[in-house]
Parts: C-alpha cells; sequence; structure tokens
C-alpha cells in the first residue's frame, strides 16, 4: 500500500505551487471554499477581500457569496483592519483550519489510492508527460504564467 508520504510527494510534484489556474475554476461552491482555505492557510494572515479576488482572479461579488458560506459554517473569522477601520480583513478560524488540515487527508487518501491501482511508475511517467505537455503549452503561447 502506499504511504502517506509517498502519496504527499505525488500531489506536490504533480500540482506544484498553488496556482492562477487552479483558483479560477470556482463556478463549484465547495472546490472554492477550498481553494479559499487554502489560499488563507498559505497567507497565514488576516487579508481583504479585494486581496483574495486579485490573487484568485475572480470578482469580489464570487468572493463575497463564498466568504458568507465560509462564515456561516465558521471556517473565517472577520475583523476591522488595524490600520483602516472601514476596512474588513479575514482570517481562518480553528475550525477552518481544521477543514484544511481534513480536506488535505482526504486529497491524500485519494492519491494513496490512485498510485496502489495506477502504479508507481506508471505515475512518474504521467507526472513526466504531463509536465513536458505543460512546458511545450507554454512556449507556444509566450505566457508562462497562463497554463
Amino acid at each position: 500500500m502506499t504511504t502517506r508520504e509517498e502519496a504527499l510527494s505525488v500531489i506536490q510534484r504533480l500540482y506544484g505551487k498553488p496556482s492562477n489556474e487552479v483558483f479560477k475554476k470556482l463556478s463549484n461552491d465547495n472546490a472554492g471554499i477550498h481553494c479559499m482555505l487554502k489560499y488563507l492557510s498559505i497567507v497565514g494572515k488576516p487579508v481583504s477581500a479585494g486581496e483574495i479576488s486579485e490573487f484568485m482572479q475572480v470578482s469580489t461579488a464570487r468572493v463575497s457569496v463564498l466568504l458568507r458560506k465560509m462564515l456561516d459554517r465558521g471556517f473565517i473569522v472577520r475583523e476591522k483592519s488595524a490600520e483602516d477601520a472601514r476596512k474588513i480583513m479575514i482570517s481562518l478560524s480553528d475550525r477552518g483550519r481544521q477543514e484544511d488540515r481534513r480536506h488535505i487527508e482526504e486529497m491524500i487518501g485519494i492519491f494513496q489510492k490512485v498510485i496502489d491501482e495506477v502504479g508507481s511508475e506508471r505515475m512518474e511517467e504521467f507526472i513526466s508527460v504531463a509536465h513536458k505537455i505543460r512546458e511545450i503549452v507554454r512556449s507556444e503561447t509566450g505566457n508562462p504564467d497562463e497554463y
């Protein structure tokens, strides 16, 4: 059986650093919420809705809808900015951090199953081919951040 560490290594190599491409796919509420949880976890400090919108390249209206749902679930804390009381800052609550960790563990479990069924060698080939395809597409489009 694939170990947790092997699955985590594949996930990290397959997806690399969180990219704006991942955050663009926010049509599904749960996917959007998990992307925002991950972003807030990575940033590790309070941020404004505008900063979230800018980083994720989605409208502030979309961010507001997701923030409301996250607040209702207890995943975030809203507080006034120390520098500008008119500005509301968003950060993860303890429950939000727990949900982010739970989702990570769920993804690791899924990838453990994928690796077990596909095999480590074929997974390595897939990762290599996927990276090569991305490299070619990026060089052909002239925009390294696009894909």
